[in-house]
């Protein structure tokens, strides 16, 4: 029992006032309690007898209209009923079940708007039975009907009223816990400043202050007044000890109000070098001097050093409290010395490492240079000046190392660097692309090791000779690389012109410039052998005319020779020129309009005059209102040269045919057919290189520029080509271009 109000003790307020509270409140929560359980029971009680009553009410009232049903085997009525039964808040389930064992059930489906908690609905469902009633007629029983009550529903209705008494309750709790707090506060409230008191006493808070007992009850006056005496004395003396207490354990001295000094402790004669004894009764001013005491003290100081010669030398620093009386009159003194001769010395040795700093980071920051950001003031340390320029320096070597990275990662070439001990210590990143060597395999090699490592990557390795860094300061060396993919590099060293950086090593792809200079060298050959044919014959039909006697049909007929042989140069001249000026002006030359494909394609074939014997040009224009934006007079010039090629490719005859078409997709079709010699897959493929002729014997005439040409203005008017062909059946050249417009109304559907 002990044990049990030991507890209850311990969970109590330790406030008087809270206590008085919390009883209050406990009164009036078991008051409420109470209250709302009677209310609650009634509540429930009347519920059930209401919705029993209910209940046995509309059994009485459906049983003769099921029994009636129940005789004539009416199930449809019977469930119609019992349908209209359970539409009741009353009912949650009812049931038919006759003498033969058949059922007819017909249950609710919905729920309460608000459902109570289980728990309750469960002490409802206990309190409200199913109703049985036997359905019998003249003497014979036909069935039993049972009524199953919405014990949910009954619990629902009472939830919802046991909800708002619950809420009442708490409000009225609330208000009047509120109500009786404040009165609680205004009598009892002194209460708490005895506690603040006790804790200023010892030394928790402020200092002290009367407590006010006029409004507290005339029970607690009396011990306020106590209290009060009590702590004025022991202010005054908590004072005193207080400042001796924490001085101590150093040299301490107490003065009178005259500055003598009344009170020495040992540590204090020894600090002075002089019995302690010996100080009673001599004014601080006799003792040390070095404070500069004339008389009396006057303030409190603390924290003042004084150098005492010694022997021992040593330095002190001083404190001087002042002991107030009442009245705020000065009591008394407490001199507190401690020595810091070793800290002392520790401050001197810190003062001249920092000077000695001081002069170092002077020189650094000179040696460093001015800071470009904003300047530093004067009040700012050295310290901060110096940090602000080495940021700058390492912001300026970050900028620069930006640069570097950039322009090493944007260059083509590459570049590997070495040390003083010629070990690579930097491998820009198109070295690996170039070479395809890893960078963490070049990556502090020494020359020897590099050579290897490129020597391994030429075409043929085993039967070239090893690369030779040393040669490269010479002259550049040109290597003939197999991997990662084959191309010609041209490597070069270069003085490094500093410690850190020996030598450059340079790399440059110049596969292109080879293949370059292959192809011109290659171009002028092929444009030297085409034109010289020409030449040849015009030289010797010109030389037959000058040299020879002939006849006047023998001269027409060398001058047409010659004619045609100069028209041949002409064409050939004029293709190249046409081919040199669309390379080098790209579309710049090109005037671009919209036109109507199939009205081009109409005039470019009845202008084009077939050789004599042959068909005109078959045209299918299957385009109608498509518009292109091109260049007419290239398209034209294109069309002619295929168109052209259709029939001097098929000198046996055939047709050649023209068919315009849309793809569907925004594209337009032009496709050129022929049924001439045809060409080989290998034909294919250099059908539009320079020069290139189908016709290996030189029996049909042309450049071998024609296709070249056609492809260029092709591209620049941003449409594409394709060939297809077979030996002995003929070709078909296609031109794509991509349609500007379809004008509307003359449209018609393609096949």
């Amino acid at each position: 029992m002990q044990l049990l109000i030991r507890a209850l003790t311990a969970l109590l307020p330790q406030s008087l006032l809270r206590r008085v509270a919390v009883l209050y409140v406990l009164t009036l929560t078991l008051l409420i309690s109470a209250g709302l359980a009677a209310f609650i029971a009634h509540k429930a009680r009347a519920a059930v007898e209401d919705a029993e009553q209910g209940a046995a009410a509309i059994s009485a009232l459906i049983m003769p209209t099921l029994t009636e049903s129940a005789v004539i085997g009416d199930y449809d009525t019977i469930k119609r009923l019992l349908a209209r039964c359970v539409e009741h808040p009353l009912f949650e389930k009812a049931v038919f079940i006759d003498i033969k064992g058949s059922r007819v059930e017909v249950a609710r489906q919905d729920r309460p708007a608000r459902a109570p908690p289980a728990w309750f609905t469960r002490q409802f469902s206990d309190l409200l039975p199913p109703i049985n009633d036997f359905v019998r007629a003249g003497g014979r029983d036909y069935g039993i009907t049972r009524l199953t009550m919405w014990s949910e529903y009954v619990a629902a209705e009472v939830w919802s009223v046991v909800t708002i008494a619950l809420l009442y309750g708490l409000v009225g709790l609330v208000l009047g816990a509120t109500v009786v707090w404040w009165p609680l506060k205004s009598w009892l409230g002194e209460l708490d400043r005895v506690s603040a008191m006790g804790d200023a006493l010892v030394g928790r808070g402020p200092a002290l202050e009367r407590v006010e007992a006029d409004a507290a009850p005339l029970e607690f006056q009396r011990t306020f007044a106590v209290i009060n005496k009590v702590a004025a004395s022991l202010q005054a003396e908590r004072a005193q000890a207080a400042v001796t207490l924490t001085a101590i354990a150093e040299g301490v001295a107490t003065l009178n109000g005259e500055g003598a000094i009344v009170l020495a402790n040992p540590v204090m004669g020894e600090l002075l070098h002089r019995p302690s004894s010996s100080l009673l009764g001599q004014r601080l001013a006799e003792v040390l001097p070095a404070l500069g005491f004339a008389g009396e003290p006057r303030e409190t100081w603390r924290n003042r050093r004084v150098h005492l010669d010694g022997p021992p030398a040593c330095t002190l620093e001083a404190s001087l409290t002042l002991v107030s009386a009442e009245g705020d009159q000065a009591a008394g003194w407490v001199l507190v010395l401690r020595d810091i001769t070793q800290q002392q010395q520790l401050e001197d040795q810190l003062r001249d490492e920092l000077e000695s700093r001081a002069t170092a980071i002077r020189a650094m920051s000179d040696l460093l240079g001015p800071s470009t950001s904003v300047s530093v003031s004067a009040e700012h340390s050295v310290i901060e000046r110096l940090s602000r320029q080495v940021a700058d320096l390492v912001s300026r070597l970050q900028r620069q190392t930006d640069q570097l990275g950039a322009i090493f990662t944007l260059s083509p070439d590459g570049f590997i660097s070495f040390d003083a001990e010629r070990r690579v210590q930097f491998v820009g990143p198109s070295v690996p692309l170039l070479t395809g060597l890893d960078s963490r395999d070049i990556l502090h090699q020494d020359e020897a090791g590099l050579e290897r490592l490129l020597t391994q990557r030429q075409v043929n390795a085993s039967t070239q000779k090893t690369v030779s860094l040393a040669q490269l300061h010479e002259d550049a060396l040109i290597l003939h690389m197999d991997r990662p993919m084959q191309r010609i590099l041209a490597l070069a060293m270069h003085a490094g012109g500093g410690r850190e950086v020996s030598q450059v090593l340079h790399i440059r792809d110049v596969s292109q410039q080879f293949e370059v200079d292959r192809l011109k060298s290659e171009f002028l050959t092929t444009a030297a052998h085409e034109l010289r044919t020409p030449m040849t014959s015009i030289y010797g039909f010109t030389e037959l005319l000058t040299t020879r006697q002939l006849s006047a049909e023998r001269q027409r007929e060398l001058l047409g020779r010659i004619y045609r042989q100069s028209r041949a140069m002409m064409d050939i001249l004029d293709e190249l020129l046409d081919l040199a000026r669309i390379e080098a002006r790209s579309a710049q030359d090109f005037v671009f309009t919209q036109v109507l494909l199939e009205d081009l394609a109409r005039e470019t074939a009845e202008d084009f005059q077939p050789p004599e014997g042959r068909t005109p040009v078959e045209l299918l224009l299957q385009a109608p209102g498509v518009q292109l934006r091109v260049d007419a007079g290239k398209l034209r010039q294109a069309l002619r040269n295929v168109i052209s090629n259709a029939y001097k490719y098929s000198p046996g005859g055939g047709a050649v045919g023209l068919r315009v078409s849309a793809t569907g997709e925004g594209w337009a079709r032009i496709e050129v057919r022929d049924e001439g010699i045809g060409m080989s897959a290998d034909d294919l493929e250099r059908v539009t290189e320079r020069f290139f002729r189908a016709d290996k014997s030189g029996k049909i005439p042309g450049t071998g520029l024609g296709m070249a040409l056609v492809k260029e203005i092709v591209q620049l008017l941003g449409g594409r080509m394709h060939l297809s062909s077979e030996l002995g059946q003929g070709t078909t050249v296609t031109l794509e271009f991509p349609v500007a417009l379809r004008v509307a109304g003359v449209e018609r559907a393609l096949p």
